[in-house]
């Protein structure tokens, strides 16, 4: 799809295999489940109203889902080229944003100099890469 506006001409055995009987399947198993969660819930498992809540949700997933690969031919193909477009934006903001305002200046800190110093001194006496150098013990 070339146009994120263009909607997908699609059909036959394929789709209905590959889409709609899922999609079936799956908002027959959300009813269903939603239907033993809310027995459940009345008869006082207070954690099953939490999933009566829940199963109906996933049906509604599903058919975003499904809808989605009908128009788009896939779940991304639309949310990628929206993310792209705000990347874009926010990159052009960010872009204009930092013309406007000059880098900070960073104050001299002793400290961090002291501590640079100090693993200068140390890789100098000890360099990276190997154990330090120790004569052996028996050796005159």
């Amino acid at each position: 799809m070339s146009e994120p506006g263009q909607t997908r001409s699609r059909g036959g055995a394929r789709d209905f295999w590959q889409l709609h009987v899922p999609l079936v399947l799956v908002l027959v198993l959300c009813l269903v489940l939603t239907v033993v969660e809310v027995r459940r819930a009345t008869e006082g498992v207070w954690r099953a109203w939490v999933y009566m809540v829940e199963w109906p949700l996933i049906g509604v997933v599903a058919v975003w889902i499904w809808h989605r690969y009908r128009t788009e031919g896939s779940v991304a193909a639309g949310l990628v080229e929206r993310w792209k477009t705000r990347l874009a934006d926010y990159a052009a903001a960010a872009g204009a944003e930092s013309d406007e305002t000059p880098e900070p200046t960073h104050a001299r800190d002793p400290e961090l100099e002291a501590w640079q110093s100090y693993v200068a001194d140390v890789e100098r006496r000890q360099p990276p890469g190997g154990p330090p150098d120790v004569a052996p013990p028996n050796s005159r």
